[in-house]
């Protein structure tokens, strides 16, 4: 057995965009999101969020859309 990997309890992999492909998802994600409020979805969008972490994300949103809700609110939903 390895000595390093003898006492590890758990391990943590980020898979999003390491092993798994999720951009798909999130742009289905956003344009329903944004239909919910009668938004068209920008088509330079994703290139505009790419590397924003989720919080980031959510108050770009409010401010570029003019989101009345909260931000919690936005990550919630």
């Amino acid at each position: 057995m390895n000595l390093m990997l003898k006492d590890i309890k758990a391990v943590l992999f980020d898979l999003d965009g390491t092993l798994v492909d999720s951009m798909w998802l999130w742009k289905d994600i956003d344009i329903e999101y944004l239909g919910r409020y009668g938004i068209a979805f920008p088509e330079n969008l994703q290139a505009e969020i790419e590397g924003m972490s989720f919080s980031e994300t959510a108050v770009y949103f409010k401010n570029r859309f003019q989101l009345s809700v909260s931000l919690e609110e936005i990550k919630e939903e």
